[in-house]
C-alpha cells in the first residue's frame, strides 16, 4: 500500500471516527429566568392588576371615619375633664364618649380584618400567577430545546449567597433568552415589554 493510499486511509478513519464524537457532544443553552419573567406581558398585566387592588383598599372610607372619631373623642375627653363643665353636660359627654368609643372600636377592628383578608387573598392570588408565569417560560424554553436540540438549558439570572452568579462559565452555549421572550410575547403584538432589568 503506497504512502497517499495510508495517508487517505487514515484520514477517512479519523473523520469517520471523530463525527459520531463530535455528534454525540451534548448542546448548551442558557436562559436569563429574571430577565424573561421582567419582559413578560403577563407579568406587567399581573403587576398592574395588583396596583389597582392596593389602591382600592387605599380607597376605602373607613380610615378617614376613624380619624373623625379619633377628633371627636379626644375633644369629648377634653370636655369631661373640664373641671369648670357643668356636671349634667359632662355626664351626657360622657355617655356620648363610651358610644364613639365603641363605634371606634368596632369599626376599627372590622376595617383591620377586612384589610388583612383582602391583602393575604391578594398575596395569594400574586404567588399563584407568579407560578403560572414561571411555568409558561419554562414551557417555551423548553419547547425551543426541544426543538433545537439542546440537551441542557442553564440559568445564568440567580444569585448564589455570595452574590455571584449561579453559572460562571459556560462554553459553546446559546443564549435563549430573548428569542423566549419573544415567543412569550408573540401574542402580545411580536414585542417585548421593556424590562427594568436590561442594561
Amino acid at each position: 500500500m503506497t504512502f497517499a493510499r495510508k495517508a487517505l486511509l487514515l484520514i477517512t478513519l479519523g473523520w469517520a471516527l471523530s463525527a459520531p464524537l463530535e455528534a454525540g457532544r451534548p448542546r448548551f443553552a442558557t436562559i436569563d429566568m429574571a430577565k424573561a419573567f421582567e419582559s413578560y406581558h403577563l407579568t406587567h398585566a399581573e403587576r398592574n392588576r395588583v396596583q389597582e387592588a392596593r389602591k382600592a383598599l387605599l380607597r376605602d372610607p373607613r380610615p378617614e371615619t376613624l380619624k373623625l372619631l379619633q377628633v371627636e373623642l379626644g375633644d369629648l375627653k377634653g370636655r369631661i375633664q373640664d373641671p369648670g363643665g357643668e356636671e349634667k353636660q359632662r355626664q351626657q359627654d360622657y355617655q356620648r364618649f363610651l358610644v364613639k368609643h365603641h363605634e371606634y372600636s368596632t369599626l376599627k377592628s372590622e376595617h383591620e380584618k377586612d384589610r388583612s383578608a383582602k391583602l393575604k387573598i391578594l398575596n395569594e392570588s400574586m404567588v399563584v400567577v407568579t407560578r403560572k408565569l414561571l411555568n409558561d417560560i419554562r414551557a417555551v424554553v423548553r419547547k425551543i430545546a426541544r426543538e433545537e436540540g439542546f440537551d441542557h438549558v442553564f440559568e445564568i439570572g440567580g444569585k448564589t449567597s455570595s452574590q455571584l452568579p449561579s453559572l460562571i462559565y459556560i462554553r459553546d452555549a446559546t443564549d435563549l433568552t430573548m428569542r423566549v421572550i419573544e415567543e412569550l410575547n408573540r401574542k402580545h403584538g411580536g414585542k417585548p415589554v421593556e424590562s427594568s432589568l436590561d442594561p
